[in-house]
């Protein structure tokens, strides 16, 4: 290892910045870092460079407030904040070598923070897309009608997909047309589901007892079963998902999650209770359950437009 004397020596004593990143990078090659990552990684630390040109340092002269520079510019130059944050890691990670293998003193970019990244929507479906979806033909065996279940359950009661796989025979409060759900926490909640539901259900039960049969498999309390009988996965059903939105001509990657959002969301816009639709998703707090709608601005527009008694063009002022 190079002598830590020599290394914390002035700018004319060591080498200088571009020469210390090429060492971080041939040391990120040499511990197996893919040529890709390597690439990225060469390229964030060249606007550090660039900037390190441009604003004059001084040999390894490198204090907080100048990165703290470094990292502003970034944002002047209208990078998104992902990529800010991808080149701060990067920067971070190349002072923090530099510091353990002893070549300089003090890591001057511990405090530096990433930008402040906005948060993602969750996907969801728009009616016209669940109506493509779930406009599946009627069910010729077990396997379709078992995914026009899935399908119509995920979007009619908002279910994860853990607690669809989880339903038993007995959760299936047929007459009432009400699952019971368990969810996180081991919180049991009641949900109903709509007729169209109820007979793509009785559709589903049927073949599966007809399946079960003609397979000389053993009873199961599984409501949802794979092909030799058992409960069927969660990893099964994104993997069914995604080919009924293949064959739908629906946008990729949705996840069954998707549909979850979908719920919340549609009946929202359709006028029901925030607090109604928390109670069904089995939420904690009323936040949560926020994120999980999807209200565009056009018909918030209208509702408020509608709803507040000063915005009505014949209120009196």
């Amino acid at each position: 290892m190079e002598n830590p004397g020599h290394a914390m020596a002035g700018p004319e004593g060591r080498p200088g910045l571009a020469e210390a990143v090429a060492a971080f990078v041939l040391e990120q090659r040499a511990r197996g870092v893919s040529p890709h990552t390597l690439r990225a990684r060469k390229a964030d630390l060249g606007k550090l460079l660039a900037h390190a040109a441009g604003a004059g340092w001084e040999g390894w002269d490198v204090k907080p407030r100048t990165l703290r520079g470094f990292a502003m510019e970034l944002g002047e130059r209208g990078l998104d904040p992902a990529s800010q944050a991808r080149i701060l890691s990067t920067v971070r990670s190349f002072f923090g070598w530099l510091f353990e293998t002893q070549r300089i003193g003090q890591d001057p970019s511990t405090g530096l923070r990433n930008p402040k990244l906005p948060k993602r929507l969750p996907a969801f479906l728009t009616e016209g897309e669940s109506g493509a979806l779930l406009d599946l033909p009627e069910p010729a065996d077990f396997p379709s009608s078992r995914l026009r279940c899935i399908l119509e359950l995920l979007y009619a009661c908002g279910l994860r997909v853990s607690e669809l796989t989880g339903l038993d025979l007995q959760d299936l409060l047929l007459p009432e047309r009400t699952l019971r759900v368990m969810g996180k926490g081991s919180k049991e909640r009641l949900v109903p589901f709509h007729e169209k539901a109820a007979g793509v259900l009785d559709a589903y039960l049927a073949f599966r007892r007809e399946f079960l049969a003609v397979k000389n498999l053993p009873p199961t309390a599984a409501v949802l079963v794979n092909q030799r009988g058992g409960r069927l996965t969660p990893t099964s059903v994104r993997g069914f998902l995604a080919k009924a939105l293949e064959t739908a001509a629906v946008r990729a990657r949705v996840s069954p999650h998707a549909l979850r959002h979908s719920f919340a969301t549609h009946l929202l816009n359709h006028g029901m209770d925030l607090r109604a639709i928390q109670e069904l998703l089995g939420h904690a707090s009323l936040s949560t359950t926020q994120r999980y709608t999807h209200l565009d601005l056009e018909s918030l527009a209208r509702t408020y437009e509608s709803a507040h008694p000063r915005a009505r063009t014949d209120s009196r002022v």
